[in-house]
């Protein structure tokens, strides 16, 4: 099926591109497009539907929440975004980027030590930033 570039799909995209560093579920998306665009916003089925295309295009990235089922979203910043591990802060959502040197380096230790490959696209690693501790 085709998606089309509609107003709301430019909504939903440019709302998770200038919130980069969060991850929202589709719940929160809804909201916050509510909030910030009024009855033009995408509602809650438009969003579930534009997620799959958005995240299918390689935009958004699907994050399983910690507890619990259900997915949280957030944009792929470029391809470089995909080569390394990524820290997401469990009390306020942030993300952060671990510095590619490090990244490979547990990355290797973890291959020699355990003798396991770890997907550093599907691997985040939960705690809390230095503002939440």
């Amino acid at each position: 099926m085709a998606c089309y570039n509609t107003e709301q799909k430019k909504m939903l995209t440019n709302f998770i591109q200038e919130n980069k560093d969060k991850a929202y579920t589709i719940e929160e998306l809804a909201e916050a497009l509510t909030a910030l665009h009024g009855d033009n916003a995408p509602g809650k089925s438009t969003v579930y539907r534009l997620i799959p295309h958005l995240s299918d295009d390689g935009l958004v990235r699907r994050i399983p929440k910690e507890r619990g089922r259900g997915f949280l979203y957030q944009a792929v910043e470029s391809e470089k975004c995909r080569g390394h591990l990524h820290l997401r802060c469990v009390s306020c959502g942030r993300l952060l980027h671990l510095d590619d040197s490090l990244s490979d380096e547990l990355l290797i230790k973890v291959r020699e030590l355990c003798s396991f490959s770890v997907s550093e696209e599907e691997t985040i690693l939960l705690g809390n930033c230095l503002s939440c501790k």
